[in-house]
């Protein structure tokens, strides 16, 4: 019995003893051979990571067996993906890697399509926003970053609000995806903005079209993926302080973290605060009154990885105040000039939230666990999201008004994927996702306006990639269901009866990719995608206090179903890119609201005629296409010329009249001077920036059209030690113009006037 024992414990002694592997590796500059410092070496199924030392040089240690992707990623060089197997038998890996210099961020790794490829080896386009990116356009919020973009522009209410348009598409059409969760925030509504800061975000994906279908439903306009952070390297603890302040408005806003990782665990906290007044145009000669901001939230993370594979746990809370513009307060002058006739306002820059304001709480917990199982996986995300939103009106004397709207919107997701083992050359994702969703008008508000309901969503869906040198094809199918009810839901001024509604859809997509000679990247797709019309769409009949007009909905419209063509070619030296892509968008019973061009009484005050808006339902084709160059010559590194265009267009087929609220042609020439290190300063760059935006003439018929324009940008960067600095001058000749896409056409507010903002970054080494 004693030599049984004794034999045991050696046997379980030798096998933990070969239960870790290794992997280690050195890490060189192909072009000369030496090593680099400081690459991040990332494992995405086990969320953990270490960096190389002065030598290159890496070493992770894993106890877990199964097939991983091992990203090896540093600025100013193009990213790597090496995958292997571990096995009970694996005990130590040597892979050594060449990087080579990153032609301007064509080769980007991008995981939206969660095969973790190398850009070129996609099937479609993904456009990638970087962090810094976000910082050093010195805009107001994440979208300023994002529709620099070709094709991706914003509806706006202000400077602080505002939601993703890609291609046309936009409110419920767009998905945006947090953490691998799909953000739901009562999108149903362009006032209610995208709702999502730069909080614990890396970098931000874009998909434009229905491509992607590992997502869900609705994202038959494109897929807006915020990326969150990776975590610390093994090892150590590392923190960051980013603050910025902007003089239009006297705008601040504030992020701070601090992340940590030991061998077996990880963890991370950060915190976010925003504070903006009424911002200014014309020489500061208006204040467009109520278009002020009070933000905060906290996010917090701990991880696990085991020999199973990984768990990550996070908790996420935002609070935001936005003030309302109702137009009460404007009015023009003998010249036409605006005038802010609010007098109980004595202060030039108000910051207090007084009524009327929405206030938005978010509550957002999400799971992500990896299981690996031999040369397969499972990824399962399940998340739950509580969204609370108030609206407070004015009354006379009370500051805070009274609560007009009172709504609580509580969703929970989850989002299966099981990796299938490769075979040959394919690699295949089957899945399933659900959302169960509940809305409820809480007592003690005034109105209502949409009605309790339940949602419940379930799909299917099945992606399939081919790959063989330098030949890429990509085929998938989803099946949806959705399952609407409601209430008879009932106010003061509001009588809505129940509805019961259910859709279902099957959506696919077909993509090819061609490199040719490593330069020239060839891709063609085709999808078919869906959405169901949103709470907003089909209940809707009353008065919208904040859009002064009286919308009317229709409880009987029919789903809305896409095809969509794009064909996308990239051409890539060490001294130019040339991007260019177009596409053609087929809608069936495409949903918009537009003016009737009718005056009807106001629920709310009968007394009161106000304008008619109806939502609508026709057949639609989007067309349009993007262009980029970018000129870096190689022997003049301190040089670099890029411009961007993009041109859309919407009509109805039925009888060939415009879309209303379509993006219009726009050009953006930008030039680029970057400096050699001096001192302690280092990544010199200066740039100045043209985005011009053409008239708008292309309009629905009781549209408004939109005079073009050009502004003048200027941006400096700088890195001082390890401190980013930045500094840009937006709008320098301080333009009077209203951008065709924002929600105060209808008041005749121009953009913000000159606004020059600063920030900094600077990161803390803990440990």
């Amino acid at each position: 019995m004693k030599n049984l024992l004794k034999w045991i414990f050696v046997l379980f002694v030798v096998q933990n003893s070969f239960s870790q592997t290794a992997i280690k590796g050195n890490v060189l500059d192909k072009t000369t051979n030496q090593p680099i410092p400081n690459v991040f070496v990332y494992i995405s199924e086990l969320n953990k990571g270490v960096t190389t030392d002065e030598f290159g040089n890496y070493e992770i240690n894993l106890k877990a067996k199964g097939t991983i992707q091992l990203q090896f990623s540093h600025i100013g060089y193009e990213s790597s993906v090496k995958k292997i197997t571990l096995t009970s038998q694996s005990n130590e890996i040597q892979i050594d890697v060449l990087l080579e210099n990153e032609i301007f961020e064509i080769n980007k790794i991008v995981i939206t399509n969660s095969f973790v490829n190398e850009q070129k080896k996609n099937t479609f386009k993904v456009d990638v926003v970087n962090q810094n990116d976000i910082q050093k356009f010195g805009g107001f919020t994440v979208m300023d970053a994002l529709n620099k973009i070709p094709g991706i522009d914003a509806t706006t209410t202000g400077t602080l609000i505002s939601r993703p348009v890609i291609r046309g598409l936009s409110s419920n059409r767009v998905l945006t995806v947090i953490d691998g969760v799909r953000f739901e925030t009562q999108q149903w509504d362009d006032e209610h903005g995208i709702g999502v800061n730069e909080n614990d975000v890396e970098k931000i994906e874009v998909i434009k079209g229905p491509e992607s279908l590992l997502f869900g439903p609705e994202a038959m306009g494109g897929v807006i993926n915020f990326v969150k952070a990776k975590p610390a390297a093994v090892g150590t603890t590392k923190g960051s302080y980013f603050t910025s302040m902007s003089s239009n408005n006297l705008g601040w806003r504030a992020l701070a973290n601090v992340n940590g990782a030991k061998e077996k665990y990880n963890w991370g906290v950060s915190g976010l605060g925003k504070l903006y007044s009424d911002y200014f145009v014309n020489n500061q000669s208006f204040r467009t009154p109520n278009t002020r901001l009070l933000e905060y939230g906290f996010k917090s993370y701990i991880g696990t990885d085991r020999k199973w594979g990984s768990t990550n746990l996070s908790y996420n809370f935002n609070q935001a105040f936005f003030g309302i513009l109702d137009g009460k307060d404007i009015s023009f002058g003998p010249n036409g000039e605006l005038i802010n006739s609010d007098l109980n306002e004595k202060e030039k820059y108000p910051f207090e939230i007084e009524a009327p304001f929405h206030a938005v709480v978010d509550h957002r917990i999400t799971s992500t666990s990896t299981f690996l199982t031999g040369k397969s996986k499972f990824d399962v995300i399940v998340g739950y999201q509580n969204n609370h939103r108030t609206e407070n009106e004015e009354r006379i004397y009370v500051k805070k008004g009274y609560k007009y709207v009172d709504m609580t919107l509580q969703t929970l997701t989850y989002n299966a994927k099981w990796y299938a083992p490769k075979w040959n050359n394919f690699s295949t994702i089957i899945g399933s996702q659900g959302m169960f969703q509940n809305n409820t008008n809480n007592s003690g508000a005034a109105t209502v306006l949409i009605p309790n309901a339940n949602l419940n969503d379930l799909g299917f869906f099945a992606v399939s990639k081919f790959d063989y040198k330098n030949f890429n094809f990509t085929v998938g199918t989803r099946y949806d269901s959705r399952k609407i009810d409601t209430d008879n839901t009932s106010s003061a001024n509001y009588n809505i009866s129940a509805i019961s509604k259910s859709y279902d859809n099957v959506s696919a997509s077909l993509g090819l990719a061609y490199t040719i000679g490593n330069r020239l990247t060839l891709r063609t797709s085709f999808a078919k995608g869906y959405r169901a019309p949103n709470l907003n769409e089909l209940t809707t009949n009353g008065y919208k206090l904040e859009s002064r007009r009286f919308e009317v909905g229709n409880a009987n419209f029919e789903k809305e179903y896409n095809n969509q063509f794009d064909f996308n070619a990239t051409y890539a030296t060490s001294s130019v890119t040339i991007e260019g892509a177009y596409f053609f968008n087929a809608i069936s019973n495409y949903i918009y609201i537009a003016p009737t061009g009718n005056t009807v009484p106001n629920n709310t005050n009968p007394s009161q005629l106000v304008s008619e808006y109806k939502y609508d339902q026709a057949d639609a084709e989007l067309t349009g296409g993007e262009a980029r160059v970018d000129i870096h010559p190689k022997s003049a590194k301190w040089f670099r010329f890029e411009t961007k265009y993009a041109v859309l267009e919407g009509k109805r087929t039925d009888n060939n009249s415009f879309l209303p609220m379509m993006s219009p042609t726009k050009l953006t020439n930008t030039i680029y001077f970057n400096f050699n290190d001096f001192r302690k300063f280092s990544k010199t760059s200066f740039n100045i920036s043209v985005p011009t935006t053409f008239d708008q003439n292309k309009i629905e018929a009781n549209e408004l059209r939109t005079k073009g324009y050009s502004l003048l940008n200027f941006g400096f960067f700088t890195t001082y030690k390890k401190t980013e600095i930045t500094l840009t001058a937006n709008n320098v000749l301080d333009k009077q113009y209203v951008n065709h896409m924002s929600r105060f056409r209808q008041f005749g507010i121009s953009e913000p006037g000159l606004n020059v903002a600063i920030s900094v970054r600077i990161p803390i080494d803990i440990k």
